[in-house]
């Protein structure tokens, strides 16, 4: 029988496996400092991943046969600012992680980014070499290769810019998008600034299902439009029936000179859709999974 953990459920992609997962026999998840989540809260124990040791001993005693590798500082300013904490937290916690998790031949999948590139030229494949250009893609950059070289069994996802509500806690692009719009502040987006937004939907969908595939290796997850961010905000806001006026549209390099943003991290899905089963949404598509049918009307 399977024993799968989730680390990582009081974020934004976490919280959402699972309550996906939530029916499951044997499901345990970790959550950090932000606490627990609703659904089966005996199920759940606390880890402070700035002491790395932790997680190793937590997955020794728990012996889960699968294990999804969600939580991290996530935030690429966070990281600057508090580099230090970000390697314990994303490097040498995964590093743990994967040391336990091979000394008990469980399956990792772990959750990477598309901030293990530079961002130079887009439609990056499994096969080109990372070059991040801020903390928190170096930090990612250096999980992935002690993930890939500790456990044979592994799968490392780098998943592009995830939309949609929360399930729990945590947020996301749209929600700030949203949440600006709602309180009438202005919304500055980037219009040079490209990726392949990937709805919640989807990538919950498609992390349950590596769980148990036989997929082995690095995968690259993302929503199946190449758009700039300006595009995904006037989009998000007309699907549901909402003023777009207050978009502003901003130069990436303008407020990023030291260029610690890549510009554009879209990926080429052809691996993922030659793997998996779950469909891969357009943005079109991807808003209605996340958020529901189109609305009318600016409210």
């Amino acid at each position: 029988m399977s024993r799968v953990l989730i680390t990582g459920i009081s974020g934004f992609i976490g919280g959402h496996i699972w309550a996906q997962l939530a029916h499951s026999e044997d499901l345990w998840g970790l959550y950090g400092a932000t606490g627990s989540v609703p659904l089966k809260p005996e199920r759940q124990l606390g880890c402070d991943l700035s002491q790395p040791d932790n997680i190793y001993h937590l997955i020794k005693d728990l012996k889960p046969t699968h294990v999804v590798h969600l939580a991290g500082m996530a935030r690429p300013e966070l990281c600057r600012r508090n580099s230090l904490l970000a390697w314990k937290v994303n490097h040498a916690a995964t590093r743990e992680l994967a040391a336990a998790a091979a000394e008990i031949d469980a399956r990792v999948i772990f959750i990477s980014s598309d901030q293990v590139f530079d961002g130079t030229r887009g439609n990056y494949r499994e096969g080109d070499p990372p070059e991040p250009v801020n903390v928190y893609g170096e930090t990612k950059k250096a999980a992935e290769r002690v993930v890939l070289a500790q456990v044979d069994n592994s799968v490392v996802l780098r998943l592009n810019i995830t939309y949609g509500p929360p399930r729990f806690k945590g947020g996301s692009f749209s929600e700030w998008i949203l949440d600006r719009e709602r309180s009438g502040q202005p919304i500055s987006l980037f219009f040079d600034q490209y990726r392949s937004p990937l709805d919640i939907v989807t990538a919950t969908r498609a992390i349950v299902e590596l769980i148990d595939h036989r997929f082995q290796g690095v995968l690259h997850l993302g929503g199946a439009n190449r758009v700039n961010r300006v595009t995904f905000g006037r989009m998000l806001l007309k699907h549901l029936g909402r003023d777009a006026s207050g978009i502003l549209e901003t130069q990436s390099t303008k407020t990023d000179p030291e260029g610690t943003m890549p510009v554009d991290t879209s990926f080429d899905l052809t691996l993922a859709r030659q793997t998996l089963h779950t469909p891969i949404a357009n943005l079109m598509e991807g808003l209605r999974l996340a958020y529901g049918p189109p609305r009318s009307g600016i409210v």
